[in-house]
């Protein structure tokens, strides 16, 4: 029998892990170990690697049409590769962590829920 419902708490953990997770449409579980991933049961679960967190600090920034300053600011923080600390810390003197914060949770509700409609499996809420 195959599953399409899995926990939000679940698939939230898994994409904050370093490691990559696989969710098992057969047993409808979420596995770390090792096993043969190649088959069609398993399906690896997004995470919010590096890369996936620097695309949300793109967005965010692009919402700051009113702070052309900061915009630049920020520009040199991307433009340098210097630490996402150092992002936070400019957004937290100009009174925009808060804005930030939202901005970057909406954003990983949203990569989970594309993730989810691509693959054609739902969360359950009731999981959380």
């Amino acid at each position: 029998m195959e599953h399409n419902r899995i926990a939000y708490r679940d698939l939230y953990e898994a994409a904050h892990d370093e490691k990559p997770s696989w969710y098992d449409r057969e047993t409808g579980q979420v596995i770390q170990h090792e096993a043969d991933y190649d088959l069609p049961r398993y399906i690896e679960l997004p995470r919010f690697d590096d890369t996936a967190e620097q695309q949300m600090r793109v967005a965010f920034t692009h919402t700051m049409q009113d702070h052309p300053g900061l915009q630049e600011k920020i520009g040199e923080i991307f433009a340098y590769n210097r630490p996402a600390e150092e992002f936070e810390d400019i957004l937290k003197n100009e009174g925009l962590l808060h804005e930030w914060k939202n901005h970057r949770e909406l954003s990983r509700q949203k990569l989970l829920n594309e993730w989810c409609s691509r693959n054609g499996v739902r969360f359950d809420m009731d999981g959380i």
